[in-house]
């Protein structure tokens, strides 16, 4: 009931703000490749693929990777 009402968004945005506060100049996030909506969920937030461990493990007989993004704050 509250997919794509953008509260998502709105906790990274606060979450940035504090690790910014922090002194954190990165956001890093790893994502199976199977998951399809956080890869671009991440996209749109500004994140950008900085790395992959391909074939790094397998479900339901089908392998699939990690992808890295990563996020300047």
């Amino acid at each position: 009931p509250h997919i794509r009402k953008g509260l998502g968004a709105k906790l990274l945005d606060i979450l940035s703000v504090e690790a910014k506060k922090l002194g954190v100049e990165t956001s890093l996030a790893n994502i199976t490749s199977f998951n399809q909506p956080s890869l671009s969920f991440h996209l749109a937030q500004g994140f950008t693929e900085c790395g992959k461990f391909a074939r790094i493990g397998r479900k339901h007989n089908t392998d699939f990777d990690i992808v890295w993004m990563q996020k300047f704050i």
